[in-house]
């Protein structure tokens, strides 16, 4: 069982990333460090989104019709994930995650907001991989009736959405017992789940911009120490940004974060994360944090925009440069562009090093302006109550 005092730290990061992406939105996308300045000189968080913040092409308003308090795209990718491991007792499941990524974003789906690319290509493809499994079962031969047939297939179909490998052969074996020509039947059914299983193992994007990293705070928080939480992160990450460019700053984040929750202060955190670079990623990112510019400064130099190759050096530069969870979110915001992007990671980072309250925590005040907060903190606490029972 984890300590009380990583719990803690593992419940802050993820509190963090949800704060921090919220009051980042009223901002969001803005790409005039002097409009943002000049907008909200003392305290630009939970600005509430206007479309007139952003005349004069100084960005994208992406966001019309939320209010302060809710999230991003990123931070509804943060909920997701937090929400697929609660529904599946606390685990990880990258058939699960996907299903919940696409029943949240996709057609019908809960999200009413901007869709950013790698989410459309991710659903495009599962789509289209799904359609394709359908035609693939569909022309299965079955000697036997047509309406059995239909029945087999409908429950095999339902079936491959919640198990896998052998769980999901017992299912199979369990569908077919009671039927009429049950050994025809269950035949039928292992020929559908070997059609069903041609289907590529990730749907992701070929995409390597933030959003591969805003799923990672609750799955991190979950497994921080456990050996098996890399695979977990690279498969999360490759669910919506399928390459290997974006599980490399993948990692970096997940072993930052992962030494955070551990108790190791920024400058090992920072370390670990380095070391789980690709060799040209450590180089650029180590030129980066020599700088002795500010956050917007920096930031500016690197990139304010999506990509993985951008945010992240700013985000490890903002860590190094700050001491409160207040002056790293400002400063992000401050930086202009993609702040929400690099709101997630950062927001968990500093949740899980300064906590919550007192003069370097996330502020009670900014706490109380998240959209349900009391039924987010319950839900948190439900995920980190099924790590204990564990």
């Amino acid at each position: 069982m984890p300590e009380p005092v990583v719990l803690s730290r593992a419940k802050n990061a993820i509190l963090g990333a949800f704060v921090a992406d919220a009051a980042a939105l009223g901002f969001h996308w803005l790409y005039s460090q002097t409009r943002i300045l000049q907008l909200a000189p003392e305290q630009p968080e939970f600005r509430e989104p206007d479309e007139a913040d952003f005349t004069g092409n100084v960005g994208y308003f992406a966001h019309p019709g939320k209010r302060a308090g809710a999230f991003s795209q990123y931070g509804e990718q943060c909920w997701v994930m937090l929400h697929s491991l609660l529904d599946n007792s606390g685990q990880y499941n990258k058939d699960r995650y996907q299903d919940a990524f696409r029943d949240h974003f996709g057609y019908g789906g809960k999200f009413s907001g901007y869709i950013d690319r790698p989410t459309r290509e991710t659903l495009d493809t599962i789509y289209h991989s799904e359609h394709e499994a359908l035609a693939r079962a569909n022309a299965v031969p079955f000697a036997g009736d047509a309406k059995q047939k239909t029945t087999v297939l409908i429950k095999i179909l339902a079936a491959a959405r919640r198990f896998q490998g052998d769980r999901l052969e017992q299912e199979a074996v369990y569908i077919t017992n009671a039927m009429p020509a049950s050994e025809a039947c269950l035949g039928y059914a292992r020929a559908v789940i070997q059609a069903l299983q041609a289907t590529a193992e990730f749907q992701g994007a070929e995409d390597e911009q933030l959003p591969a990293v805003s799923k990672l705070p609750a799955l991190i928080a979950r497994y921080a120490g456990d050996p098996d939480m890399a695979g977990y992160a690279e498969s999360a990450i490759r669910v919506t940004n399928n390459t290997p460019r974006a599980v490399d700053f993948g990692m970096i984040c997940t072993q930052l974060l992962a030494a955070i929750i551990a108790g190791k202060d920024v400058n090992k955190a920072i370390t670990a994360g380095l070391e789980a670079a690709s060799g040209t990623q450590r180089r650029k990112l180590e030129t980066a944090l020599a700088d002795n510019g500010s956050v917007p400064e920096l930031t500016r130099q690197v990139g304010m925009h999506c990509d993985l190759g951008a945010g992240v050096p700013s985000i490890l530069f903002n860590l190094k440069s700050t001491s409160s969870y207040v002056d790293a979110i400002r400063a992000n915001i401050y930086a202009g562009g993609d702040n929400c992007g690099r709101a997630i990671i950062l927001g968990a980072a500093c949740g899980a090093l300064y906590g919550v309250g007192g003069e370097c925590g996330i502020p009670q005040a900014w706490l109380a302006r998240l959209e349900n907060r009391a039924g987010l903190t319950a839900d948190i606490d439900s995920l980190l109550a099924s790590v204990i029972a564990q």
